[in-house]
Protein backbone atom coordinates (compact mmCIF):
# COMPACT_ATOMS: atom_id res chain seq x y z
CA UNK A 1 0.00 0.00 0.00
CA UNK A 2 1.57 3.31 -1.10
CA UNK A 3 1.23 6.90 0.56
CA UNK A 4 -1.80 8.01 -1.48
CA UNK A 5 -3.87 4.59 -0.40
CA UNK A 6 -2.95 5.20 3.62
CA UNK A 7 -4.30 9.32 3.41
CA UNK A 8 -7.40 7.77 2.07
CA UNK A 9 -7.78 5.74 4.39
CA UNK A 10 -7.34 7.99 7.08
CA UNK A 11 -10.02 10.54 4.76
CA UNK A 12 -12.83 7.94 5.23
CA UNK A 13 -15.05 7.53 7.53
CA UNK A 14 -15.19 4.20 9.67
CA UNK A 15 -18.63 3.09 7.65
CA UNK A 16 -16.68 3.81 4.44
CA UNK A 17 -13.90 1.42 5.48
CA UNK A 18 -15.42 -1.69 4.95
CA UNK A 19 -16.05 -0.26 0.99
CA UNK A 20 -12.42 0.21 1.24
CA UNK A 21 -11.49 -3.10 2.04
CA UNK A 22 -13.75 -4.63 -0.60
CA UNK A 23 -11.89 -2.49 -3.17
CA UNK A 24 -8.92 -3.48 -2.13
CA UNK A 25 -9.05 -6.85 -3.31
CA UNK A 26 -8.36 -6.94 -6.97
CA UNK A 27 -9.48 -10.73 -9.35
CA UNK A 28 -7.34 -12.67 -9.85
CA UNK A 29 -6.43 -13.19 -13.73
CA UNK A 30 -8.71 -16.32 -13.98
CA UNK A 31 -12.00 -14.14 -12.70
CA UNK A 32 -11.05 -11.71 -15.23
CA UNK A 33 -10.99 -14.25 -17.53
CA UNK A 34 -14.25 -15.89 -16.83
CA UNK A 35 -15.80 -12.51 -16.56
CA UNK A 36 -15.25 -11.54 -20.42
CA UNK A 37 -17.75 -14.75 -20.90
CA UNK A 38 -20.50 -13.08 -18.91
CA UNK A 39 -20.48 -9.62 -20.62
CA UNK A 40 -22.64 -7.92 -23.86
CA UNK A 41 -20.00 -9.30 -25.95
CA UNK A 42 -19.70 -12.70 -24.84
CA UNK A 43 -20.59 -13.52 -28.76
CA UNK A 44 -17.23 -11.88 -29.89
CA UNK A 45 -15.16 -13.47 -27.07
CA UNK A 46 -16.38 -16.43 -28.16
CA UNK A 47 -15.91 -15.69 -32.03
CA UNK A 48 -12.04 -14.53 -30.99
CA UNK A 49 -11.32 -18.07 -29.74
CA UNK A 50 -12.59 -19.93 -31.94
CA UNK A 51 -10.31 -18.22 -34.54
CA UNK A 52 -7.67 -18.37 -32.42
CA UNK A 53 -7.58 -22.11 -32.42
CA UNK A 54 -8.37 -21.77 -36.48
CA UNK A 55 -5.18 -19.60 -36.84
CA UNK A 56 -3.54 -21.66 -34.25
CA UNK A 57 -4.34 -25.31 -36.24
CA UNK A 58 -3.25 -23.97 -39.23
CA UNK A 59 0.02 -22.29 -37.79
CA UNK A 60 0.71 -25.84 -37.14
CA UNK A 61 -0.65 -27.25 -40.41
CA UNK A 62 2.14 -25.23 -42.55
CA UNK A 63 5.14 -25.35 -40.27
CA UNK A 64 4.76 -29.44 -40.65
CA UNK A 65 4.05 -28.27 -44.36
CA UNK A 66 7.27 -26.23 -44.28
CA UNK A 67 9.51 -29.00 -42.69
CA UNK A 68 7.64 -31.63 -45.56
CA UNK A 69 8.36 -29.23 -48.51
CA UNK A 70 11.32 -29.82 -51.01
CA UNK A 71 10.88 -27.08 -53.54
CA UNK A 72 12.31 -23.18 -52.54
CA UNK A 73 9.35 -21.63 -53.77
CA UNK A 74 6.85 -24.03 -51.50
CA UNK A 75 9.24 -23.06 -48.41
CA UNK A 76 8.75 -19.67 -48.86
CA UNK A 77 5.08 -20.11 -49.24
CA UNK A 78 4.46 -22.55 -45.88
CA UNK A 79 6.80 -20.43 -44.50
CA UNK A 80 4.88 -17.35 -45.08
CA UNK A 81 1.91 -19.00 -44.43
CA UNK A 82 2.90 -19.95 -41.06
CA UNK A 83 3.89 -16.52 -39.84
CA UNK A 84 0.52 -15.22 -41.29
CA UNK A 85 -0.84 -17.61 -39.32
CA UNK A 86 0.94 -16.76 -36.25
CA UNK A 87 0.16 -13.03 -36.62
CA UNK A 88 -3.47 -14.22 -36.54
CA UNK A 89 -3.26 -15.85 -33.18
CA UNK A 90 -0.79 -12.63 -31.70
CA UNK A 91 -3.58 -10.33 -33.45
CA UNK A 92 -6.25 -11.94 -31.43
CA UNK A 93 -4.33 -12.49 -27.99
CA UNK A 94 -3.96 -8.77 -27.96
CA UNK A 95 -7.07 -8.02 -28.72
CA UNK A 96 -8.42 -10.24 -25.79
CA UNK A 97 -5.80 -8.54 -23.79
CA UNK A 98 -7.16 -5.40 -24.07
CA UNK A 99 -10.78 -6.12 -23.40
CA UNK A 100 -9.42 -7.90 -20.02
CA UNK A 101 -7.91 -4.08 -19.60
CA UNK A 102 -10.92 -2.17 -20.41
CA UNK A 103 -12.94 -4.35 -17.98
CA UNK A 104 -10.47 -3.58 -15.29
CA UNK A 105 -10.46 0.05 -16.23
CA UNK A 106 -14.70 0.18 -16.34
CA UNK A 107 -14.69 -1.97 -12.89
CA UNK A 108 -12.32 0.95 -11.34
CA UNK A 109 -14.76 3.70 -12.99
CA UNK A 110 -17.92 1.95 -11.33
CA UNK A 111 -15.61 2.30 -8.16
CA UNK A 112 -15.57 5.78 -8.75
CA UNK A 113 -19.02 6.30 -9.47
CA UNK A 114 -19.75 4.38 -5.78
CA UNK A 115 -17.23 6.90 -4.42
CA UNK A 116 -18.79 9.79 -5.69
CA UNK A 117 -22.07 8.50 -5.02
CA UNK A 118 -21.37 8.25 -1.25
CA UNK A 119 -19.67 11.31 -1.28
CA UNK A 120 -22.61 13.05 -3.03
CA UNK A 121 -24.90 12.10 0.01
CA UNK A 122 -22.53 12.86 2.58
CA UNK A 123 -22.71 16.68 1.19
CA UNK A 124 -26.40 16.28 1.50
CA UNK A 125 -26.82 15.72 4.50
Amino acid sequence: MNELDKKIREALRAEDADLADDFDSEPSIFEMLFETFRGKHRWLVFLSIFWTFVFMALAVLSVIQFFRAEETRDLVMWAAASALFLSGVSMMKVWFWMELNKNAVTREIKRLELQIARLAGRLKE
